[in-house]
Parts: structure tokens; sequence; C-alpha cells
């Protein structure tokens, strides 16, 4: 027997196949983030600016309202007739937008506002109709049919109104979406503009910042294909854009700018394919090590149309030790229409496309960490040279202090010019050059030691007691970390004693 005529049969009621809670799962089961509206709407304002006859114009405005805790979100692309808009708008997940091309093809983002709000507003002309078009999602009315378990059907038509409005101040095409009555919990970011600002420089379809200093290359990336949609994304007051958050370079913890140096690009062949699976770019620092989360600019993200997918750890996977990942920073744009965002766009669906990817960038990633593991390697070299280096000052400074007899200053003296061919034939000297004409300088000085004649250096110490200090002091020097630290606790003992 057929399955699907077992199906039909045992359900007269096809209605009962899907029921209400699927509205619940992809409303608020879907986003973790409040902010991630503002991805899904720029997303769709991106798609609908894209199809227009001058996408290079596009422009996003975003107005927060505190006191009526709501935001709005308003594009100028084409907009949506009145036919299109109840077309478009009212059902779910019949999206007509193509995979192949759109960033959001699922038809299910622009209800994501109904996770932290209590209603969302779509507001819509195309080609300057008289009146435009308002259609509004009630998310209490949704949320009752939900509980007294409604069919789908009747749920949608019993939250969602759609009527026709005067709408004077607005263009003539347009496409706005307010979300309104925000939860005080999502309030706190979506209505936070410094928090929003971040994270569409992070995450959305805005452009490089003029300091950033490889803006020509990445355009050069996308040569004979087409280069990823900008959007001019202002907040409400704001005279300028918001840009992405990459700079000069990537400030490190201490206050340090651990400047780009090198700018790699990154190419991925497609499966079955002439074109690319994806591009990309890295912009190699020094490596100083781990790069603080809230600049913002840290790991390798994964963009598709410009639109970030998941998190900065999204290809943590790839490296044998994702702690490195922190380290670096790039892009890794998706040119593969079969390599497919899922629906939370956190990751990707499962195939052999994503494979593909995942093989050959795997193999940049591991690149990556040696290129970290040497600059780290070489940072603590250059460390302990510098270290050894001031080991070799204290020496003969403190061999000169007059702290210490004749015979314990030379035997000193004596054991430190011991160490030193040993230390130069570990580094090989070559690759630190100024610090090797340093230590070729020390090396003479402490060959030339002379102990200071007629010099007393423990005045104020009975002269039948300094032999005994002495001794005490040659302990000192013996068992301390370092020649510095024998010196500091010599000068403790002798202002204790003299007070």
């Amino acid at each position: 027997m057929n399955n699907n005529s077992s199906i039909t049969n045992r359900h007269n009621d096809t209605n009962a196949l899907v029921g209400g809670e699927i509205l619940s799962l992809i409303t608020s089961g879907m986003y973790t983030s409040p902010l991630a509206i503002y991805r899904e709407y720029l997303q769709n304002a991106a798609d609908s600016i894209a199809s227009s006859s001058a996408p290079s114009d596009g422009r996003v405005e975003i107005k927060f309202n505190l006191e009526e805790q709501s935001v709005t979100i308003l594009d100028n692309g084409p907009g949506l007739s009145h036919a299109q808009a109840k077309r478009v708008l009212v059902p779910i997940s019949r999206s007509r937008k193509c995979r192949q091309h759109d960033r959001g093809f699922r038809g299910i983002g622009r209800l994501s506002g109904l996770a932290f709000g209590n209603s969302v507003t779509f507001l819509t002309r195309r080609n300057g109709e008289r009146q435009a078009t308002q259609i509004i999602w009630n998310g209490e009315a949704l949320r009752n049919g939900i509980d007294k378990r409604l069919p789908v059907e009747k749920i949608i038509l019993q939250c969602v109104t759609i009527e026709k409005i005067d709408v004077d101040s607005h263009p003539a095409n347009f496409f706005e979406v307010q979300v309104k009555g925000i939860t005080r919990y999502a309030a706190s970011s979506i209505l936070n503009r410094d928090a929003v600002r971040k994270y569409l420089g992070e995450v959305c379809s805005v452009p490089f910042g003029r300091h950033f200093p490889y803006i020509s290359h990445v355009t050069n990336l996308f040569e004979g294909s087409q280069p990823p949609l900008v959007l001019d994304a202002r907040l409400d007051g704001d005279i300028t854009p918001v840009f992405k958050l990459y700079a000069t370079g990537a400030n490190y913890s201490g206050g340090r700018l651990d400047k780009f140096v090198e700018f790699e690009e990154i190419k991925i062949p497609a499966l079955m394919s002439k074109d690319y699976a994806a591009v990309g770019w890295i912009a190699h620092t020094s490596y100083l090590g781990a790069l603080p989360k809230e600049l913002g600019v840290r790991c390798l993200r994964a963009r598709v149309g410009n639109i970030q997918i998941g998190s900065e750890t999204v290809f943590d996977h790839l490296f044998s030790e994702n702690r490195f990942n922190r380290w670096c920073t790039g892009e890794i744009h998706i040119l593969d229409p079969r390599v497919v965002p899922n629906g939370r766009r956190d990751y990707f669906e499962p195939s052999v496309h994503i494979r593909n990817l995942e093989n050959q960038l795997g193999a940049v990633c591991r690149k990556l960490e040696r290129r970290c593991r040497a600059a780290s390697r070489q940072r603590n070299q250059r460390k302990h040279f510098e270290s050894f280096l001031e080991g070799l000052e204290s020496t003969y400074d403190l061999a000169t202090s007059g702290y210490l007899t004749v015979d314990a200053a030379r035997q000193f003296i004596a054991r430190k010019l011991s160490e030193i061919p040993d230390f130069r034939e570990r580094y090989g000297c070559t690759t630190y050059k100024k610090e090797t004409k340093k230590l070729d300088k020390l090396e003479k000085k402490l060959a030339k030691f002379r102990f200071p004649q007629g010099r007393r250096s423990l005045q104020g110490i009975d002269s039948l007691e300094t032999p005994t200090y002495r001794k005490i002091f040659k302990i000192l020097v013996e068992t301390s970390p370092s020649p510095r630290q024998a010196k500091n606790a010599i000068e403790a003992i002798l202002e204790h004693e003299l007070i």
C-alpha cells in the first residue's frame, strides 16, 4: 500500500499534519540573539536592493523609539506592490526567492521580530502607488492561537491584518519593517545603538572603513564574478554610515597595536565546475596572541552574499587547536550556490560541496596554525634572548657594586662568561642582529672586568661584620633566580640594617 495514501486515510483533515507549534519554532525557536533580527531584515533589504536598477545606491535607515520600545528599518529598494505584498508577506515558508542567488530564500526570516516583540509591521510601496500596503503580524494573537492548538492557516488569518494607508512622507519605492513592543530582555541589545552598530559592522553587508589597508585587494578577489553588495546603513541621527570593524590592525591586549603586515588571498575551486567555491582573504599580523573578542575582527569568518554565516567560531572545527583561530583575521566568501546555509544560518547544509570547502579550507587553517606557532616560538626566543642580555647587564652591575668579595665577584663574572658560547650555539645569533651586537659588547665588557679598588659599599656596617654580610650576599647571589633580584634583596637588607 502506498505510504502517502495510508497517511491520507488516517488524517482526513490535512491540517492535522502540521500543528500550530511550527509557528512558534520558526519565530522564537530560530533565534538565540535578539540582534539577529538585524541580520534577517538587512539580508532581505540586500536582496531587494540587489534586484533594483541601482544596487550601488542601496541605503538602509534604522530608527529607534525608546519610548515605544520599537525599532524601524527602512530600505530604498524597489518595494512591493499591494498584490506582491499579500503574496509574499502573509504565507510562511513559501518564498519565491532563488537559493542560487538570494541571501534569504526560506520565507521565515521576516518574522524574526516576533521572537522579541509584540508585533511586526510591514509597510511598502512600489512604482509610486498612491497608497502603501501595511501588513501587521500580531504576536499576541499568534501565541493565543498556538495555545489553543488552532490549525496553522487559521492562526495566520487571526493574527494578520492587511490594509492600504496614506504615507506622504515616504518615497515612491520603499520597504519598511517595524518591530513594536520589544521585550525588556531584548531591548537592552536591539535598542542599544553601540551594540547595533558593532553587530552591523561585524555581520552585515556594510563597506570597509577607509583605514583598512587592503580594500582594493579584497575587491580584486572578485574579478570576473559579482562583487559583494554593500549597503549604506545608518542609525538615525548619524551622519556617517556603519563600516566594518577592520582598521589598520588588530589591537592586542596591553594597548599594543598589532598592525596588518601582509595580505593573503584564498581561492578554493568548486567540485565539478571551473568556478570557485569560495574566495577569501587573511590579513596577517605579527601574531602576538589571541585577539580580544570585543573587537569583532578575530577569526576566519564565513560570508554568503556578504552576510556573515554563524559566529566567529564557524570554522573552529577546521583547526587542530581552535585557539589559533582567535589569533587571525579574515573572511571566506562562499560563491558556490550549492553550499547552502542552514535554516538557523549558523552553518551549512550537509553536502559534498561543503565537504569540499572544508577539506581545502582545512589545509589553509593548518598552514595558518604553523605560522602562528612559528611566530610564538620566535617571540619566545626573542624574549629569552633579551632576558639573557638583561642578566649579563645585571651581573656586571652586581659585580661592580662592592657588595661581594673580589673572589666572589670574579667567580660570578666567569660563570656568566662561560654561559655565552652555549647560548650562541643554541640560538645561532643570526636572526637577532640587533641583540647579537649587544651581546658582543656585553661579552667584551665582562671580559675586561676589574674589581673597583678602594670602594667601600657597605657604609654603616661595622667593619668586623662586613665579611659575614658578604658571605650572606654570596649565598643570595647563588640562590636567587637572577642577578637583579639578588641585588634588590641585598639592598633591602642593607636598608633595613641602617634604619
